[in-house]
């Protein structure tokens, strides 16, 4: 059987010979720091119509414990530094399966590994068996059911580091249901893992993501998650909202979560300043940025409205345009006395000028616990390009874009911020920003799903922020754990690219498949399950 490759496209979908149709955005990375923010699709399925908001009830939000967890990197037999990430708990299908996920705005599918996949990111972590569940059903992109003996459709998801082959099943996903709370289960595509890249995926103890991005990075609205969550039965109570608390490297007993059908009124100690969606067609949380200002500097970068910034919940760093990486690395590294922790330095605030609001970060938002050691930027690499930008000895020049930044990875009493390069272009970049973890851990964020799209900020109640002596939540996630090591690198899962094969479906037109015997009454589909005939479909366009 032939596979094609689809081009997605508004009201309609096409089917071509295979060939390379990706677009690569950039991000630039030092190699223990992990990008997996998805490309945009090029062409974008249109969201369904806005819905009335829905009348709240006390089963709402369901609030998820997000456990953050700190990934060694070593070089030369020693610990380098660390990559992060913040996973919580769903389940898949009746009997339930239970898995370990990224909740990523930045991302816009739920991928977990399937049984059939053999890759070592793979067998190394929970692996989702279609066989067992008695909800599943295969599906190719456009929703039809795959057929007895019958190639799937496949999607190759693109991250900043990293990709992911998979097939399409349809699924019942579960959230919540902790302690006192009530849990939610929603029918939703699922791209299941034939194939995980090593890199990023089997370091972590995560299982997969579950995206919660805008429609326009997933290949459908109902592989959408967020959209058959909000537009689910009438009268569920659930908001077209969620909302997202990280704590940041903080210690302490507040832990991080993400709200759903709703936001978490106790985690955010100031009213929401809403800001709209900009080019919400593309698929991400981004707002415009009106201004950047590095202590009383004013960047002359946004003046022609260019800059915007993706709000995503799977990075853990400031990504800032790389062509204005020098402006940030020379006003930002800094230097501190024997034992210091940079986070306490005295150092110039970061402001971004959003509508009617301003993003303010000080160095215990943007600055690593404690200077690099040695060596920490080396191997700089463009995952995206696969490429080098430099031999080992001039990549830390690469990675901060100067000389002085470069040799400051090399001194112990160099403070270095947390912050990354970013090559998009257009319709994205080139002036694009990757809000991560160090704003999300100063902001509480809430993301509103009602046309047109927004999203909330509003000072959190984090240790962070001064408040350490907030309690756990009810719900408090056994194994939630925080660490205090003194780096703390890139970890990402910004969606940026989608490849999707299309199976041919069978006969051509007039060739109808002839079915005798007892296959006339029932097969058996590729979950398992005995189910009717299925009605033949013809191909999505003559060929």
């Amino acid at each position: 059987m032939q596979r094609f490759v689809l081009h997605v496209a508004r009201a309609a979908f096409f089917v071509f010979p295979i060939v390379e149709i990706c677009v690569c955005f950039g991000i630039s990375v030092i190699d223990d720091e992990t990008v997996l923010l998805q490309r945009n699709i090029g062409a974008v399925v249109k969201s369904p119509p806005a819905r009335p908001a829905k009348e709240s009830d006390d089963r709402w939000p369901i609030l998820v414990p997000l456990r953050r967890e700190s990934v060694p990197v070593v070089r030369n037999g020693k610990t380098i530094s660390f990559k992060t990430s913040y996973s919580g708990k769903i389940s898949i299908g009746r009997p339930s399966q239970d898995f370990r996920v990224v909740f990523d705005t930045g991302s816009g599918h739920v991928v977990v590994p399937s049984t059939a996949c053999m890759s070592e990111s793979c067998l190394v972590h929970a692996q989702y068996n279609m066989t067992a569940s008695s909800t599943c059903t295969a599906v190719n992109v456009d929703g039809t059911v795959v057929g007895p003996e019958e190639l799937g459709d496949q999607a190759t998801i693109g991250y900043g580091t990293g990709k992911v082959t998979g097939e399409f099943v349809r699924e019942q996903v579960c959230v919540g249901g902790g302690v006192g709370q009530a849990e939610a289960c929603v029918e939703v595509g699922v791209v299941m893992a034939v194939e995980m890249t090593t890199q990023p995926f089997k370091a972590f103890n995560f299982d997969g993501i579950l995206g919660m991005s805008l429609d326009g990075l997933a290949v459908s609205p109902e592989f959408s998650f967020v959209n058959r969550l909000v537009g689910g039965p009438s009268g569920s109570g659930a908001a077209a909202q969620f909302g997202v608390f990280l704590t940041g490297d903080a210690t302490g007993d507040v832990g991080s979560e993400i709200a759903l059908g709703g936001y978490n009124t106790d985690r955010v100690l100031s009213p929401l300043s809403w800001v709209p969606v900009a080019k919400k067609e593309l698929g991400y949380w981004q707002v415009q940025i009106k201004e950047v200002r590095i202590g009383n500097v004013t960047l002359d970068m946004c003046k022609d409205g260019s800059c915007r910034g993706i709000v995503d919940t799977g990075t853990s760093h400031l990504g800032v345009p790389s062509k204005r990486l020098k402006d940030f690395t020379s006003a930002l590294a800094l230097d501190r006395a024997e034992g210091q922790d940079c986070r306490d330095i005295d150092g110039p605030s970061v402001e971004l000028v959003v509508e009617g609001f301003t993003l303010s970060l000080t160095p215990k938002n943007y600055m690593r616990s404690l200077s690099p050691p040695p060596g920490a930027a080396s191997g700089v690499q463009d995952p995206l390009a696969g490429k080098s930008f430099g031999a080992p000895a001039v990549a830390a020049e690469a990675a901060l874009g100067t000389k002085a930044a470069s040799a400051a990875y090399a001194s112990n009493l160099k403070c270095a911020p947390r912050i990354m390069p970013v090559n998009f272009p257009a319709p994205l970049g080139p002036n694009i920003f990757i809000l991560g973890e160090p704003v999300l851990s100063r902001y509480y964020t809430v993301y509103d799903w009602q046309q047109p799209p927004r999203i909330g900020f509003g000072l959190a109640a984090s240790p962070q922020n001064g408040l350490a002596s907030l309690p756990k939540p009810d719900n408090e996630d056994p194994d939630e754990h925080h660490n205090d090591e003194p780096v703390l690198e890139v970890f990402s899962l910004v969606q940026v690219s989608l490849t999707v094969s299309v199976s041919y479906r069978g006969p051509r037109a007039g060739a109808p498949r002839a079915v005798s015997g007892a296959a006339a009454n029932a097969y058996t589909d590729p979950c398992g399950v005995v189910a009717p005939p299925a009605i033949h479909e013809e191909p999505l366009m003559a060929l």
